[in-house]
């Protein structure tokens, strides 16, 4: 198995039990290259299983206290959805583009910031609530597309592609996940999660930044929220803020804990 970030050979790395019905133990690979891992018993995984396994996680999280599960939950999405009405106001974003919270799960930050966000979710039930279709998502038509807690979910190339495909020429992605400078090899790390199948190092995501033509990011420590720019012009609007510039990705977490 070669890495879908750079070619690099893929080597085992190490395995956890899970004991679920359909997932028992999951080994996981990491790229001798750029460090990314991957959990290769995911990405072997019929799609059916996968899409079964996804249905039975995601119901028993909505389910779930959400902040018994991540204490810093809901402060991290008041955080998020406070910056992205900062970048409103400094005309980095216009409320009037077209943006779409991808994998918005119940729809809190989109509900949080306004009607100008909307939602879109594969996985997560969603009764009375106004969702865009997998229809609707159109290559090259979004001028803004987030995704929070959604690139540890990616099985490979193919699903960080029709993320970025969404963006127009001039768009912004603004993505929340956790990026290391180096996995744990730690069957007991806490971001092993049943569904987590791609953990990401600032290696892997500087050639993905580079992959895609993105020109300068962004990362604002408190709302743990990277931007990534097609036109590099939009950044100087965040000159003199709390966030931290540079026309490469920022590879902000070199040491552990990486939070």
């Amino acid at each position: 198995m070669n890495c879908f970030v750079c070619g690099g050979e893929m080597r085992p790395f190490m395995e956890k039990f899970f004991g679920m019905k359909n997932l028992d133990v999951c080994e996981y690979v990491r790229c001798e290259n750029c460090g990314l891992v991957v959990a290769k018993t995911l990405y072997d995984m019929p799609q059916e299983i996968w899409q079964e396994l996804n249905r039975e996680c995601h119901a028993a999280y909505q389910n779930t206290n959400e902040l018994a599960v991540d204490p810093n939950w809901l402060a991290r999405l008041k955080a998020q959805a406070a910056v992205l009405t900062d970048l409103i106001k400094r005309g980095v974003l216009d409320k009037n583009c077209n943006a779409v919270d991808y994998g918005a799960g119940d729809g809190k930050l989109s509900d949080m910031c306004g009607a100008w966000l909307k939602k879109f979710d594969a996985y997560m039930s969603r009764p009375n609530e106004n969702y865009l279709s997998a229809a609707e998502l159109k290559p090259a038509s979004f001028d803004f597309v987030i995704t929070c807690s959604v690139f540890e979910h990616l099985l490979g190339a193919g699903d960080v592609e029709k993320i970025f495909a969404l963006l127009k020429a001039d768009g912004i992605a603004a993505i929340h996940t956790l990026i290391c400078e180096e996995v744990p090899r730690d069957p007991n790390w806490f971001y092993l999660q049943p569904v987590h199948c791609t953990f990401w190092t600032n290696a892997a995501m500087k050639k993905i930044f580079a992959q895609y033509g993105f020109k300068a990011c962004a990362y604002h420590v408190g709302a743990r929220l990277w931007l990534m720019f097609k036109d590099a012009e939009k950044i100087s609007r965040l000159e003199n803020s709390d966030w931290i510039l540079s026309n490469d990705f920022v590879d902000y977490w070199k040491v552990k804990p990486y939070r």
